[in-house]
């Protein structure tokens, strides 16, 4: 999956779907990353402070935000602009599949 960015704080941070962000995922809920529904809008924001908190370590960035002040920096496009990527990362690799 390609990294995109999201600006908090006046600081990019990648959000990467990284193994590390499923793991942590299923420890912060209990539960896996393919249980999550579309309509979960708390386990959607969840994963996708797994994914910008795994993908800032890995790239050694400090990222110091939990949970709840996350929530509180982001904003309803960047929710959106995660799941457009998700869904152009799905055809991406449906269309390859396909080839």
């Amino acid at each position: 999956m390609k990294t995109f960015h999201i600006t908090i704080g006046g600081i990019s941070y990648p959000v990467r779907l990284v193994m590390g962000a499923l793991l942590l995922f299923k420890r912060e809920t209990g539960n896996d990353v393919n249980t999550l529904q579309a309509d979960d809008l708390e386990g959607m924001v969840r994963l996708i402070w797994c994914c910008v908190k795994c993908a800032s370590q890995a790239e050694g960035l400090d990222f110091g935000y939990d949970f709840e002040t996350f929530c509180n920096l982001i904003t309803p496009g960047d929710l959106e602009q995660w799941n457009a990527n998700l869904t152009d990362e799905k055809k991406k690799v449906s269309a390859e599949q396909r080839a």
